[in-house]
């Protein structure tokens, strides 16, 4: 009979691309184990689990109520909850549990706990969020993506960020996409959400930008998909525009310079394919993204918060990056944060042979 790893994730790109990362290359490395994935019914409609033919069950999650007079609701909602996760470890019957972060992993991790069956966190960002900080106070390991997370955590491994198999090989020309060869290519990111903020500065910014040597290739999120693809048609401007896609990884092989925000996943795949970008941290993600940024900054990238940032500063950053573009490729590479030799795969592959005793 196979044995299961359960990998739990969140409801954004960053909790659920490095799980489908450490999946695929688990079914890589051992094709006797299983793997299925637990998260909010909200994604379970996104296409990745289709395309990379894994299976989402939707779990029951425990998120902060928006009103505050809702509150003592949430302690009844909790036990709820908790026996909603027993349940649902019980019937699955997991002989590992993953946990990528995000509120949606607590009460699994959790429950797992109870039941006896190892558990394992990943933690992404450079300073660990809520839900990992949680389930590590019950001595839960941690595998880390920084050098320097372990300062705020117990009993942790460094293993890097998974990256998806598609980021690692993926080849095109710019031609592919209409777009020149003989240009400078910015990528702007929001993360799989997209960002308004971000979209909007970047507008006001290319109003002001005389420059004919560079192109865009900008992930615009839906809400804001079309007024972004107006802009560029309208002025002329050589641009690919997606609300969201996939084909990241190809986007990413024609692109020199990026815009985004700093969450862990995106900082790994950029370092990875030597991409020096302007940082833009999301206000509020709890301040990981800024400590990101921060230490990004080592690296030959430049971070602008949302309270200091204008069209100004942007286009003088963008002109910085261009103009010193080779030494800050190999800085930023050097980084080495994604984990592309499959160390966390193995580690949990290495828990699993433990016959249920974590290392």
């Amino acid at each position: 009979m196979k044995k299961k790893i359960l990998i739990v994730v969140g409801s954004t790109g960053g909790h659920y691309f490095p799980g489908v990362a450490l999946g695929e290359k688990i079914r890589e490395i051992s094709s006797d184990v299983e793997v299925v994935f637990a998260g909010e019914k909200k994604i379970k409609n996104n296409e990745v689990w289709e395309t990379k033919n894994f299976t989402l069950i939707p779990i029951c999650v425990l998120k902060r109520p928006e009103k505050i007079y809702l509150m003592p609701l949430i302690f009844m909602r909790s036990i709820f909850v908790f026996i909603r996760s027993l349940s649902f470890i019980l019937r699955v019957k997991p002989d590992l549990v993953v946990c990528m972060g995000s509120y949606s992993s607590v009460f699994i991790g959790i429950s797992a706990l109870v039941l006896r069956k190892p558990v394992i966190i990943h933690e992404q960002n450079f300073m660990p969020g809520l839900a990992n900080r949680i389930l590590n106070k019950f001595r839960i390991p941690a595998a880390i993506t920084f050098e320097g997370t372990e300062k705020f955590l117990k009993k942790t491994i460094h293993t890097g960020l998974p990256l998806r198999k598609e980021m690692i090989s993926s080849d095109c020309v710019p031609e592919d996409f209409g777009l020149s060869p003989d240009k400078k290519t910015v990528l702007i990111l929001g993360g799989s959400q997209g960002a308004a903020f971000i979209n909007d500065l970047v507008l006001s910014s290319l109003k002001r930008l005389n420059s004919t040597r560079f192109q865009f290739i900008h992930i615009s999120g839906k809400k804001d998909y079309q007024k972004i693809k107006s802009f560029y048609e309208k002025n002329c401007i050589k641009a690919l525009v997606k609300d969201f896609s996939l084909a990241l990884p190809l986007f990413m092989n024609l692109s020199d310079i990026g815009i985004a925000r700093a969450g862990a996943g995106t900082l790994a795949e950029l370092s990875f394919k030597g991409i020096p970008s302007i940082l833009i941290p999301y206000r509020f993600a709890g301040g990981h993204q800024s400590c990101n940024a921060k230490w990004a900054e080592k690296f030959g990238c430049i971070r602008m918060e949302e309270s200091d940032s204008s069209p100004e500063k942007l286009i003088n950053n963008l002109l910085i990056l261009d103009e010193q573009l080779e030494e800050r490729k190999k800085l930023f590479k050097s980084a080495r944060i994604a984990d592309i030799n499959g160390n966390l795969a193995r580690h949990c592959l290495k828990l699993l042979n433990k016959n249920g005793k974590l290392a």
